[in-house]
């Protein structure tokens, strides 16, 4: 069974994204397929040539590392969210 997604991209993007796979003899589908199936088995993702990679949802704001502290400001402020649903 398949799924379709859809987002926003830039138009001028988009066109050189379609023709660098078509180059490469690929469709954009099997980039993206390609790119989802990697983002969830390592559970990371990288973003321009530094390669820098991002393995918990904090990293982009505080670096690569999380720390017990972290986890406590998460876990109190996810109880306060439910709590007030409750």
């Amino acid at each position: 069974m398949t799924s379709t997604i859809i987002f926003k991209t830039d138009s001028g993007l988009k066109k050189q994204a379609q023709k660098t796979a078509d180059d490469m003899g690929l469709t954009l589908t099997a980039i993206m397929n390609n790119f989802l199936t990697d983002f969830v088995e390592n559970k990371s993702v990288s973003f321009g040539n530094k390669l820098k990679k991002f393995k918990n949802p904090y990293a982009i704001f505080k670096g690569a590392e999380i720390t017990e502290k972290d986890i406590n400001e998460v876990t109190s402020s996810w109880d306060k969210i439910l709590n007030d649903f409750t």
